[in-house]
């Protein structure tokens, strides 16, 4: 089994770096530019030209955002199983607050300077509680370009329902306490984390590995 992850809107691969997966290697596929007018299928596309031809099974690990690029690749790529960590897997599961921010322009707003200087702010309710923790988020989104952050913002805000294919089976662990992408919108969750955040890949690592190997 071949296993890739993909980080959140602005993070890269760190986000997962303490999870053990044991036997299991895991890639992970980091953000690209996008293309200037790029759709979330066409961005989709060259990320699944990433992952080699192969004749092993592939399984995706997406958090947040990267759940939702998951879900688009699988369209393009024979994917076996697609796990989301504190994503959406429908539209209904976005709040309303990401709806409104192609209709009201708010992605012109979101920089990565912007981002950096708010993060004492907002950082705390979002998962971001140590200084570490917040050091650490300076440093991924430090690294991205704001044409990234604006596009990827935007494709959230408008991205629709995926129909996967059969063969793709669909596994959902959600924090309860997640305030990005808040609980109680989510439906019929695999697995619930209690008291967790959105950064469950990173906070609480030893026991989303174990659910993990167990799903792999």
């Amino acid at each position: 089994m071949k296993v890739y992850l993909i980080p959140g809107l602005g993070y890269d691969h760190r986000i997962f770096e303490r999870l053990d997966l044991k036997k299991n290697q895991p890639i992970a596929l980091d953000w690209i530019e996008p293309k200037p007018k790029e759709d979330i299928q066409g961005y989709a596309r060259r990320m699944a030209d990433r992952i080699p031809e192969s004749a092993e099974k592939i399984t995706l690990i997406g958090h947040s955002f990267g759940g939702i690029m998951a879900q688009e690749i699988a369209n393009l790529r024979r994917v076996e199983k697609i796990i989301l960590i504190g994503s959406i897997k429908s539209r209904e599961e976005l709040p309303f607050y990401f709806k409104a921010v192609v209709p009201l322009k708010l992605y012109v707003f979101f920089t990565k300077e912007m981002c950096i200087r708010s993060i004492p702010y907002w950082g705390k309710k979002h998962g971001f509680v140590s200084t570490e923790d917040q050091e650490l988020f300076k440093s991924m989104v430090g690294k991205q370009s704001n044409h990234y952050l604006q596009w990827a913002l935007r494709q959230l805000s408008i991205w629709q329902t995926v129909v996967l294919p059969e063969h793709t089976q669909i596994f959902h662990i959600h924090g309860d306490r997640d305030k990005t992408l808040p609980f109680f919108l989510i439906q019929k969750p695999y697995f619930r984390i209690s008291d967790g955040g959105h950064l469950i890949s990173y906070r609480r690592a030893e026991e989303l590995s174990a659910l993990l190997v167990d799903l792999l």
